[in-house]
């Protein structure tokens, strides 16, 4: 029992290092694309890119961001950047890291007339 409670100590110990040494800034986030016409009921995923100061990362995908729309009546973002487009109209979507953030413009048409939406 106490050879145990030492390995799940130095495992607390060490995920605790490890978290302090991940420290970092960003210093550039860009969502990709900036701009997209789509049709309703289609799928994007969204990407983007960033540069940070700092933190050893092995997996840069580790950094966690954060996605919001403006407009969830037209077009839902999950957690990892993919949207849903679901009504005519306009939204944003943008990626927030830190102090950070980039946003999408996204137009949303009609597949029948292929119009876009009045502004």
């Amino acid at each position: 029992m106490k050879i145990l409670i030492g390995i799940i100590t130095a495992f607390i110990i060490s995920i605790s290092t490890i978290s302090c040494s991940k420290e970092f800034k960003v210093t550039y986030l860009e969502i990709c694309p900036t701009e997209l016409t789509t049709t309703v009921d289609d799928t994007t995923q969204l990407t983007f890119s960033i540069v940070y100061e700092g933190g050893d990362f092995e997996d840069p995908n580790l950094i966690q961001v954060r996605w919001e729309t403006s407009d969830a009546d037209i077009v839902e973002v999950n957690d990892s950047g993919k949207i849903i487009t679901k009504a005519i109209g306009f939204a944003d979507v943008t990626v927030f890291c830190q102090d950070m953030s980039s946003t999408c413009n996204v137009t949303v048409i009609d597949t029948t007339t292929t119009q876009s939406p009045a502004y």
